[in-house]
This record gives structure tokens, sequence and C-alpha cells, in this order.
């Protein structure tokens, strides 16, 4: 293609420099054999558990759910002063300027509001105003207390919006808390991933020696003349096929490094390897016990319980502000200041005390916002109903799941100890000319996918039991992990 574009019309310097564009992309990259983690590398061993005390303290996800939780905790803050009294200060100097005359006056004003919770309104603003220079000035202090009769009074409705704040804190606590879940068996998974592929290494150099030693024999029965020369074939087409198995094996070990070093923001050179044996005992599950367990602990279902109560409370607040807005007002203004030809000025203090009636006619807007609440809380009511439901449900299937997976190892481990019996049965047999070639490699595979069996077995096993501890909310507990969102 590169020939094609260097047509005599062209200078001989722009096909060179096509040239190097199209190779030139591809020479910097590395060979394969330099991409790390190398295996060469001095090995660093690692434990399951301190793995996940490493998460804990280093995953960019949990790190950045911690961050976004100290953001939450402030919104939180900020709706639980609802209640505190707030004060507005203005001051300002400003100079004006008639024609005949040059005025400079300074002003001071504060506006104070202050919520409490029975609805009532306490509002205050003062103002004083001076001329400089002069001996002018003004000052003025009103004081405003309105207490809600209907719509907006009591204590009930007035804390609605606090409660709301608190169980929305609530739901974003349990979800930091199952992200942390999810994250730590995410690295349990990447663990056992990384000691399956070394087990699955270990086990196809195994196979490459059994049949490096099938091929001595071979060799050494051929010379002695009791076998043709022919049949070796069969072993050296096998031994070229475990090579490709171990070859796929190491490359499996590299992406499972890969993959737990990412989880554990470790760096990637790091030729880590997992230390822990692999080893499974039989877990009893005692279902009753476990689906009330799920009940007081999973996530999703006490996230769900505190959006229904968030939905009562916006129907409270819906429901009362379809209520006429009746309230006692009081008000009390104090003026008094000074003139600069009759002194100081006498202070006046007005009051006035009465009811206030607003009645809304015509607007639908409040009905559709109850209509709107009510249903809200009948949906998250259904909601939670069924996700109680499938609460269950999974832990039933779960405890299923372990159980069968159990069986499965069980079968795996028997399979796997007939299998080494067999080879050994017919590795004797050969030795004494009763067997063939053929069947003892055909045994000696069998072992190999008896050995795999075993180790796919164990580790479904293990990772069943830690998918239903994520079921059921026992993450943390499982592994002792005592958090704080602070």
């Amino acid at each position: 293609m590169v020939a094609a574009l260097c047509i005599a019309a062209m200078p001989l310097l722009w096909c060179g420099a096509v040239r190097a564009q199209v190779t030139g992309p591809l020479s910097p990259v590395p060979a394969p054999s330099s991409v790390r983690p190398a295996s060469d590398a001095p090995a660093m061993s690692i434990g399951l558990a301190e793995a996940v005390a490493i998460g804990m303290r280093d995953n960019r996800s949990i790190r950045a759910a911690f961050i976004d939780r100290g953001a939450q905790r402030y919104a939180l803050a900020a709706a639980e002063r609802r209640f505190s009294p707030r004060l507005d200060l203005l001051a300002d100097v400003y100079r004006s300027d008639s024609g005949d005359a040059a005025i400079t006056e300074a002003s001071v004003s504060g506006t104070g509001s202050w919520l409490l919770p029975t609805g009532a309104q306490i509002g205050f603003v003062w103002d004083r105003r001076e001329r400089l220079g002069g001996s002018d000035s003004t000052e003025t202090a009103t004081l405003v207390v309105t207490q809600p009769l209907l719509r907006g009074a009591g204590v009930a409705v007035n804390r609605a919006p606090v409660r709301i704040a608190r169980l929305g804190d609530a739901i974003n606590r349990l979800a930091l808390k199952n992200s942390i879940s999810e994250t730590i068996s995410a690295i349990i998974f990447a663990y056992r991933r990384l000691q399956q592929a070394q087990e699955q290494v270990r086990l196809a150099e195994i196979a490459l020696r059994r049949t490096g030693m099938l091929i001595d024999t071979n060799r050494a029965m051929i010379e002695a003349g009791r076998m043709a020369p022919a049949d070796i074939v069969q072993s050296e087409a096998n031994y070229a096929n475990q090579e490709v198995i171990l070859f796929q094996t190491r490359q499996d070990l590299v992406s499972a490094q890969y993959a737990l070093l990412e989880l554990l923001a470790i760096d990637p050179g790091i030729n880590i390897v997992a230390a822990d044996p692999i080893d499974a005992e039989h877990v009893p599950i005692d279902i009753a016990t476990a689906v009330e367990f799920a009940r007081d602990n999973r996530m999703d279902l006490l996230s769900q319980q505190r959006t229904v109560e968030s939905a009562r409370e916006a129907l409270r607040i819906a429901r009362n502000n379809r209520l006429w807005d009746l309230s006692v007002v009081a008000a009390a203004t104090r003026n008094g200041g000074r003139d600069a030809y009759l002194g100081v000025l006498p202070t006046r203090t007005d009051g006035r005390v009465g009811l206030q009636l607003a009645i809304p006619l015509g607007d639908p807007g409040p009905e559709l916002v109850q209509v709107q609440a009510d249903a809200a809380l009948r949906t998250a009511e259904l909601q939670l109903d069924t996700l109680d439901q499938r609460v269950e449900a999974q832990v039933y299937e779960g405890a299923q799941r372990i159980e069968t997976a159990w069986r499965q190892l069980q079968a795996a481990r028997r399979f796997r100890e007939l299998a080494s019996q067999a080879v050994e049965n017919e590795r004797a047999k050969l030795a004494a000319g009763r067997s063939s070639n053929f069947q003892l490699l055909s045994l000696q595979d069998d072992q190999r996918i008896a050995e795999i069996q075993e180790l796919t077995a164990t580790i479904a096993y293990l990772n069943a039991l830690t998918s239903f501890d994520l079921q059921i909310g026992a993450t943390l507990a499982s592994w002792k992990i005592d958090w704080s969102d602070k």
C-alpha cells in the first residue's frame, strides 16, 4: 500500500515520510515480555485479610465515597439549623449632591428571623440613619410575631423537613456502607481469582512435567524395543498442547494480578502473590436466622424503609399546605431620632395584635401536591413489600446455591482422587507392558480436568459464601470491620 502511494510524480522524501508515518506510531510500544507486572520481579506476598485492609485504606472508590459523605454530612447540618436564629446586617455610606448642597449620610440596618418548632415566626428589623457632619438621625425598630393556627402550625409539621433530611442522610450512610461492602466483596473475588490463576499455573506445570516424564519413559521403551517409534508422537503432541495451556494460564495470572492491584490502588509493576492457601470447609446455613438478619441489615431494604418514612413526612406537609392560612399576628414598632433644630425627638412605640386569614380559591396546586405525595407513599410501601419478598427469596436461593456448590465440591474431590489413582494404576500397567500410550495420555487428561474442576468448585463455593454475606448485609460483620463515616 505504501509503494502504491509513492508514484513517480511525488518526491522521494514524501514517500519516506509516508513510511515513517505508517511504522512510527508502533516503534515505542514495548514488547509483551517487558509489560509489567514482571514475573521475575520480587514477589509481594499478601493474605486475604491484608488485602481487605489495604482496600479499606487505599481503594479509590471507597475514598471517593467518603469524600462525598463529607458533603452529605454538611447538608444535614445545614438542615438541622432550621430552628436557629438568622441575622443579616447591612451598612452603607453615600453622598448625594442636589446642586446647592452636598449631603453625606450613613446607615446601619439589621434583619433577623427565628422559626420556632410550633411554626411561630419572629421577625425583627432595625434601621438607623445619620447625616455625617450634622445632628440629624432617625432610628426605627420593628418586632413582628406570627403564630399560625392552621397551615404551618404544630411541631410535627414544622419538624417534618428536619426528619426528611435525617432520613435522607441515613439513606446516604447506608449507600456508603453498601459501597464499602461491594468493594470489599470485589477485592475478595479478585483475590480468589488470583489464587485460582496461581493454582492453574501450578497444575499446568505439573501436567507438563507429567507429559515430559511420559516422553522420557517412551524413549526408554523405544530404545529397549518395547514400543514403536511412531507411538511417541502422541506424547509429544500432548506435550505441545500442555505448553499452550501453560502460556494461557500464565497470561490469566497476569490479568488477575492487574485486577487486584487496581482495586488495592497499588503500583501495577508489583509482582503480587496470594499467600493464603485455597481451602474450603462446610458452613451450615440457618435459613430462618439468615432471613431475619437480612431484614435487619440489608442496605437496600433499610433504605427503602426510610424512603417510606420520608414519604409519610412529605404527605404530612402536603396535607397541611391545603389548610387555610389563619395566624395570630402581633407587631411593635419603636421610632426615635434627633433633629438639627428640634433636638432629641420623642420616642414613640406603636403596637398592634390581631388575626390574619388567607383563603386560596381556585388553586389546584396544593391538592395536586397532596395527591402526588399520597401516590408516592403508596408506591414506596408497595416497593418495600416487593423488596422484602425478594430479599427472602434471594436468601433462600443463596443458601441453596451454597449447598449445591458444596456438593459439587465434594463430587469434584472424589473425581480428582479417583482420577489420580487411575493414572497411577495405568502408569504401572504401561511399565509392565500391559497398557498403551494413548490410554495413559487419556487418563492424564482426565486427571488434569479433575484437578481443574476441584479448583473451580472450591473457588465457586468460597465465592458463594462471600456473595451470601453481601446478600444478607453481613460483609462488614463477617470481616469485623468497624467503620465510621466521619
